[in-house]
């Protein structure tokens, strides 16, 4: 069973760490570390297409350090700092908050972007809506929005967190759903632009 498949679990289950997402991303670049010593093609050419993105230089030997900077990338967020900040919940809500909740599948659902969490709040004006950070942005979106992230809408979760993960950031129920959704992106590479062969 996901963390999220049941509405019926006990919310005190999902108390997690931060401590744990950022183990979930250390674990995550010992394999992708791997994956590049391997010389694996899909992760070589990926991890060429976002160092010549980000203006990274390429490294004679791949280190954990670069590794956990590509990691960072591939679930939404800039480099490793990037992610520690905002999964340790140390950001401010008017800081780039990353991509961790968003997926390009989700471009083909009807949702909403706005500049400003007041503006969304304001549109979403109860109902069954969800808001999620999406870099400096809040994006509105329905419960086919969170199953396309890999989701269940009906967890308690979400009630915890009154369907909004900017107002309740960083409390136990938004790091319960942050490791949820670390799990529902486990094995897909990358979150955002897939590189093409004239990108490198």
């Amino acid at each position: 069973m996901s963390l999220c498949e049941s509405s019926a679990i006990d919310v005190a289950a999902f108390d997690v760490a931060a401590g744990d997402l950022l183990r979930e991303v250390k674990i995550r670049a010992r394999l992708r570390l791997k994956d590049l010593a391997d010389e694996v093609p899909d992760v070589l050419f990926y991890t060429r297409w976002i160092c010549r993105k980000r203006r990274w230089v390429l490294p004679s030997q791949w280190r954990l350090s670069h590794a956990l900077n590509i990691v960072s990338t591939e679930i939404g967020f800039q480099d490793w700092e990037h992610a520690r900040r905002v999964l340790e919940g140390r950001a401010q809500l008017s800081d780039d908050l990353g991509g961790l909740w968003y997926d390009l599948r989700c471009q083909f659902l009807l949702n909403n972007w706005f500049s400003t969490y007041a503006d969304a709040k304001a549109f979403r004006c109860g109902g069954a809506r969800f808001l999620f950070p999406f870099g400096k942005q809040v994006i509105v979106g329905g419960e086919n929005f969170v199953r396309t992230l890999g989701l269940d809408p009906a967890s308690p979760l979400w009630r915890e967190v009154n369907h909004d993960l900017l107002a309740h950031y960083g409390t136990s129920a938004w790091r319960a759903l942050c490791s949820a959704r670390l799990a529902a992106t486990r094995g897909r590479l990358p979150v955002g632009r897939v590189p093409t062969a004239r990108n490198l």
